[in-house]
């Protein structure tokens, strides 16, 4: 131990010197952040610490998770067999499979037959056999067993069928999205120039009231059952939203803003995009933000009915045996690529819209 401790860098031992200090530090911070929000719990306008803050927002997390530990453990207990309730080392079990399993490419030769390969059919069966030609000392280092071992040929073979499925409703929304932005120069001409208002208000306020989930069998007749029928039920669904809403923002803009505009010179499309856009560009965003989540569910509701990969297409597959082990880890990963989306799209807004809400 004295010689480990010898052979470490002046730095590395002021670190472990200061660690101590710096936890009670921490700790003294954290208590003093406590009995700040005691004290202000009920008080308007006050600024929680950056400490507790974090400790708050994980608290439901944390019930959620002991809940459902509670339920498995009960449930496992009375039914080793259950599947509706998996347990965490299921969970993970199945996490695991949806990211390493590839879905292996067929390879044919000239003649049209399929090439055998010699690997392993499972990721599991891979890696085990670079542990034990590891130990029999084939590999001089791990980075090695992984650079050349089995696993990695493995993977090579095919795509996971998480990332399969991800790629596949990605691109979905991206194609969606591009028509959803669209609309916010829809509503942004419906709302300044009165005669565009005519056209198309009452025409997109009645697309806003159709449900799109009822429209869906009529799209495949009009589409088929190709990608052009899904991505059209999430704009049917989500667009119709952000053109009326972009066209309300528009109406919020103050006339006297305009004609000063055009006192000073402006054309029309400099009023428009240099004085109406960039106050309103902002709240819209927000808007396209909160009905992302639309987006999601009109997306699984069209993967589900038609498709051949997708999340939504695996998840409504995997229900017909009772995986829950497999759907709880896809519901999870797409809830978390929504909330990244989500984050993403209020730190761009809270960067380069710093003086909204002030």
């Amino acid at each position: 131990m004295v010689l480990w401790l010898k052979r470490l860098s002046k730095k590395t031992l002021e670190v472990f010197r200061r660690f101590p200090r710096v936890v009670a530090e921490e700790l003294f911070s954290i208590g003093r952040e406590f009995l700040g929000m005691f004290k202000n719990f009920y008080r308007l306008r006050t600024t929680p610490g950056r400490r507790i803050a974090l400790l708050l927002s994980l608290i439901f997390f944390l019930v959620c998770i002991k809940l459902y530990y509670n339920t498995s453990k009960e449930r496992h207990a009375e039914n080793p067999q259950d599947k509706l309730v998996p347990t965490g080392e299921q969970l993970w079990s199945g996490f695991r499979k949806t990211i390493f399993e590839v879905n292996i490419r067929e390879e044919y030769d000239t003649n049209g037959e399929i090439i055998v390969n010699n690997l392993p059919t499972t990721f599991k069966e891979a890696r085990d056999n670079d542990r034990k030609m590891f130990k029999e000392g084939k590999f001089a280092s791990k980075w090695e067993m992984w650079k050349s071992g089995t696993a990695r040929a493995y993977l090579k073979q095919g795509e996971s069928l998480l990332w399969q499925d991800t790629k596949a409703s990605g691109k979905r929304i991206l194609i969606s999205m591009v028509f959803i932005f669209a609309g916010i120069y829809i509503g942004l001409f419906m709302g300044a120039f009165p005669y565009a208002e005519k056209v198309l208000y009452r025409f997109v306020l009645f697309f806003d009231k159709i449900p799109a989930i009822a429209v869906l069998p009529i799209l495949f007749i009009v589409f088929g059952l190709g990608e052009t029928s899904k991505i059209a039920l999430i704009v049917i669904g989500v667009a119709p939203t952000i053109i009326l809403d972009t066209y309300l923002k528009v109406k919020e803009v103050h006339d006297e803003q305009l004609v000063k505009g055009l006192t000073l010179g402006a054309s029309q499309n400099e009023v428009v995009f240099r004085i109406i856009f960039p106050q309103i560009i902002p709240k819209v965003l927000d808007t396209v933000r909160l009905n992302f989540k639309s987006v999601i569910l009109f997306l699984i509701a069209g993967e589900a009915l038609a498709a051949e990969a997708g999340i939504g297409y695996r998840i409504f597959v995997v229900r017909r045996y009772m995986d829950m082990a497999t759907i709880f880890p896809y519901v999870v990963w797409i809830s978390m690529l929504a909330f990244m989306v989500d984050m993403a799209f209020r730190i761009w807004i809270g960067r380069q819209y710093q003086w909204l809400n002030k």
